[in-house]
């Protein structure tokens, strides 16, 4: 078990979190700036941090308030950097077996080629790994983290360097490698679709908290906050009461909303404005404004067939078995 509290003070930022991750893969989710790097950072005893403790199954690595700090190369963790910080005239092998250094030549070699064999890129040993892919380079990046055996691993945003067309392939490739890991391990991302496919759990942090940790169902089905509602992708929508005192909240999914241009008898429904319409696939998204503000997902065969226009005036409904209610009182 991995248990961290790390508080660093950044100009216009306090990052302050708290997570114990047990064997599984914990998805640190937000938006850029919100403090996911200054966390692994903290964590791994590459910056100072401001106050704070962290053990790793019951051995202190970090504790502020007893002047302890566990030197980083002895911490026992594995980081994957989001440029992968490869050694560009070094090959392959030479890369991986870096951090060997106190192994001898034969033990750094033997370890090297089970890694390599491990991740499937033993063809590559001796490649410089300057003429890599994107995926190659992740892979071999991953081979340089994971050789050292470390008792927790990091990995800061591992697919973002890589093009559209790669990153649903070697997303599944890092997702089964990590699932095969018994040791924690935290991967950043700002992106959703890497969220839910990677993580056991997801933790969502916002301005340098964690605003909420669950599953992608639960997070989606019951948003603490209107920032994690947005990263979820789901509709979130605040009803005046007839005495206009209090809120009723409300949350959906996208694809349960039903867009016409008659006039719908539904108790969630509003006219509202097309004013963005973008094909994600077989998807075509929409988002509408008016009296609220929601997105709606059509697929796109029903699209093709009756197309709606950029500024177009629609009614927007949901059905009341697609509503969840929220509470008002807590969520931000």
């Amino acid at each position: 078990m991995l248990s961290l509290h790390v508080r660093r003070q950044l100009p216009g930022l306090d990052v302050d979190v708290s997570l114990d991750v047990g064997c599984e893969v914990l998805v640190l989710a937000g938006r850029s700036g919100c403090g996911k790097t200054t966390t692994l950072n903290g964590l791994t005893g590459l910056i100072p941090l401001d106050d704070g403790r962290i053990t790793l199954e019951g051995r202190t690595l970090y504790d502020h308030a007893a002047r302890h700090s566990v030197p980083t190369e002895r911490r026992g963790i594995g980081y994957l950097f989001q440029s992968y910080a490869l050694f560009p005239h070094l090959d392959v092998a030479a890369n991986v077996g870096y951090g060997l250094f106190a192994s001898s030549a034969a033990q750094r070699a033997q370890r090297v080629d089970a890694m390599l064999e491990r991740l499937g890129i033993s063809y590559l040993r001796a490649m410089p790994t300057r003429t890599l892919s994107g995926g190659e380079r992740q892979r071999v990046a991953l081979a340089r983290a994971l050789v050292t055996e470390p008792r927790v691993l990091l990995l800061d945003e591992p697919l973002s360097a890589l093009d559209v067309q790669s990153r649903a392939y070697v997303r599944s490739e890092l997702g089964r490698i990590l699932r095969s890991l018994t040791i924690p391990t935290i991967v950043v991302s700002h992106d959703i679709d890497d969220a839910r496919f990677l993580g056991d759990r997801i933790a969502v942090m916002d301005a340098g908290h964690i605003v909420q940790c669950g599953s992608a169902e639960e997070l989606a089905a019951q948003p603490a906050t209107r920032f994690v509602a947005e990263f979820m992708g789901v509709d979130l929508v605040d009803l005046p009461a007839a005495d206009g005192a209090v809120t009723q909240r409300i949350a959906f999914d996208p694809w349960r909303v039903r867009l016409s241009r008659e006039r719908v008898n539904q108790r969630y429904a509003w006219r509202l404005r097309i004013v963005d319409i973008a094909r994600i696939g077989g998807v075509v998204r929409l988002r509408l404004e008016g009296d609220v503000a929601i997105a709606a997902e059509l697929p796109l065969e029903a699209w093709q067939s009756d197309p709606f226009s950029l500024d177009e005036m629609v009614y927007a409904a949901v059905h009341d078995n697609d509503v969840r209610s929220l509470s008002a009182n807590s969520l931000a």
